[in-house]
């Protein structure tokens, strides 16, 4: 559990990157317009996963951060008392902490190459997104879900949020937490996201499907 920066601070940085540019991801047969709120970063730091369900999401939960209501401390706290042994303890602070260590790498994420796969839900998943977005910083992993709005026709928001080491001991975490069959997830090709307002990026691909170069359309 490596962490220096505050959730404050980590929540406004998460907040610059995601919320102050709207960003256009072209794909063979549709464009991918992703806008975000403030509202769903509590999400992604894993917020949801203390307190009372669902407790420190949303309003309330960018309220708690912004008053200093939740804290690394009362992170600790509030896993302690809701889940009663010490491994799932130890799990569950793990998947909270690998979340707020590497949010930051967002940043590099919009500004480089990353794989977009196109995710068929199941029954039963945990994992709710309608694309996943794939990136590889170092020995990091970083998973973006981005899932349709229900409110607007052609418009995602990132909802879902997870970093994986390639040294792991456990590799697979994120599969296993989510219980996502790999095999439904399918590579659409690579895109590189840049922190410009209303940047679009075009797939560009052979006819076997692989990818063969991006071109940038203003």
């Amino acid at each position: 559990m490596i962490i220096v920066q505050s959730l404050l601070d980590i929540f406004q940085e998460t907040r610059t990157v995601l919320c102050k540019y709207d960003y256009y991801i072209y794909i063979s047969n549709r464009v991918i317009h992703l806008t975000n709120s403030e509202l769903k970063i509590p999400h992604l730091m894993g917020l949801q996963y203390i307190g009372r369900k669902n407790q420190f999401t949303g309003d309330y939960g960018v309220y708690s951060i912004k008053k200093k209501k939740i804290t690394h401390d009362s992170i600790r706290r509030l896993v302690k008392k809701y889940y009663r042994t010490k491994e799932k303890q130890r799990r569950v602070l793990e998947m909270i902490y690998r979340k707020l260590n590497n949010l930051s790498l967002l940043e590099e994420m919009f500004h480089s190459y990353s794989k977009l796969y196109l995710y068929e839900k199941t029954e039963g998943t945990e994992f709710n997104c309608d694309y996943l977005v794939v990136h590889e910083s170092n020995k990091v992993i970083l998973h973006l879900g981005l899932i349709k709005s229900a409110d607007n026709k052609g418009i995602f928001h990132c909802n879902s949020f997870m970093a994986t080491y390639q040294n792991d001991r456990e590799k697979e975490l994120f599969f296993c937490i989510y219980r996502i069959d790999t095999k439904l997830i399918r590579l659409l090709g690579k895109i590189k996201l840049r922190k410009e307002p209303r940047l679009f990026i075009r797939v560009v691909r052979q006819s076997a499907g692989n990818v063969r170069e991006l071109k940038k359309c203003w």
